[in-house]
């Protein structure tokens, strides 16, 4: 009898997962459960130009992958099942979930009406709506992605930032020009703590950011109640899995959003919201399925561009980050071709590369690839300065 795979979730990590079964198991028998067809989340706001982001998945089909619609609503692990929606159960060897997450919701008072910036219907409400003014809640790249979307279709976005644009992936004086590049394009900025949501906007502290509709942008929350009922180790609200995405149900793989990952730089279990690296997880996971010990490392990369013409780069840790997580670090300012400019940050006794982080007004300039290299080896700052040049020495 064939290998019987279920992957339960539809986004870029399952279908890559389906994609990656179906080439190096091809003898398995593959089911693809999700509640909507597969497409890349990360392009959202490229609806608005009338762009299609859904995925073909007319290759995944002639290769033999069942495409299932349906809602899982259990999981069976003793008799090797999965319940949808308690309609009937499909049999498997091995589980994969990949069911991502769902939008935070702000915890103040009035915080359901918020709205995500999460799925293909929240981008398509907003679309057909055309509000005139919306207040974005957080300060992540969803946050920038909904408000590029609201400018395509003539709406004011005001984003509400507690403390400053992508914390997590720039230095502060690159969150601070990529504010400024994006209010020269009409994205406004409030910076103040968020105290409750009305009909008619946001309260902020000291004052209120009026707007016919409200979005936060705030974080994600995993979709992991299946794996949490059905008994398998938990890590905070991910599920725990090992470096190739083994549950601590060694048939049950778990992938991206919904589970933890490793850090490259640490090896210490992680949490990087990224289709790359879900994709990456898909691979690990198939591998083991197929007897394979591989497991591909999973780098947090993060590269994006807005308005089309500014460009973020993120590798590895910010200087912030990296003290954070108990380094002693220093930096250096490089630049690079496009009016590029970033940051190379490094272990100040091994000189270690730990992170990049940059901004351009184009796709050139530093070769983020490189340096991405350099930093999953372990490799000194030295390597990197070869590739991009210093301009105001170390901090």
């Amino acid at each position: 009898m064939a290998l019987r795979i279920v992957i339960v979730g539809s986004g870029i990590g399952g279908a890559a997962a389906a994609w990656d079964v179906a080439r190096f198991i091809p003898d398995a028998s593959i089911t693809l459960l999700g509640d909507e067809l597969p497409y890349v989340r990360h392009k959202m706001r490229y609806l608005v130009h009338g762009l299609s982001i859904d995925l073909d998945t007319r290759r995944l089909e002639s290769s033999g992958v069942e495409m299932t619609r349906g809602t899982a609503s259990r999981i069976h692990r003793q008799r090797k099942a999965v319940e949808i929606a308690g309609r009937k159960e499909i049999p498997y060897d091995h589980l994969v979930l990949a069911t991502g997450a769902s939008s935070s919701v702000p915890r103040v008072p009035g915080g359901e009406l918020a709205r995500g910036f999460r799925k293909k219907e929240d981008a398509e409400s907003l679309i057909e709506e055309k509000p005139s003014g919306v207040a974005i809640i957080g300060a992540s790249y969803v946050a920038m992605h909904a408000a590029e979307t609201c400018i395509g279709i003539g709406s004011e976005p005001t984003i509400i930032v507690r403390s400053r644009l992508v914390r997590k992936s720039l230095e502060p004086e690159l969150s601070a020009e990529l504010e400024s590049r994006l209010q020269q394009r009409g994205v406004g900025f409030v910076h103040s703590k968020v105290k409750g949501l009305k009909d008619e906007g946001v309260e902020v502290e000291g004052g209120k950011v009026e707007a016919d509709v409200s979005i936060a942008a705030i974080g994600i929350t995993p979709l992991s109640k299946l794996g949490r009922e059905a008994g398998l180790e938990m890590w905070w609200d991910n599920i725990r899995v090992d470096r190739q995405g083994r549950s601590s149900d060694p048939r049950v793989f778990a992938i991206g959003d919904v589970s933890n990952c490793y850090n490259q730089i640490t090896g210490e279990a992680d949490y990087f919201g990224l289709g790359t690296v879900a994709a990456i997880m898909a691979y690990n996971a198939t591998m083991a399925i197929s007897g394979s010990k591989a497991a591909l490392k999973t780098p947090r990369y993060i590269k994006d561009v807005f308005f089309g013409e500014t460009y973020t780069k993120s590798i590895g840790y910010t200087a912030p980050q990296a003290q954070k997580a108990g380094m002693d670090v220093e930096r250096i300012e490089v630049a690079g071709g496009g009016d590029a400019r970033g940051y190379l940050v490094y272990e100040k006794v091994s000189k270690r590369l730990v992170g990049f982080s940059a901004l351009s007004k184009d796709d050139k300039g530093f070769d983020d690839v490189q340096i991405l290299n350099i930093i999953m080896k372990g490799r000194e700052v030295d390597e990197a300065l070869a590739v991009v040049t210093p301009v105001v020495g170390e901090d």
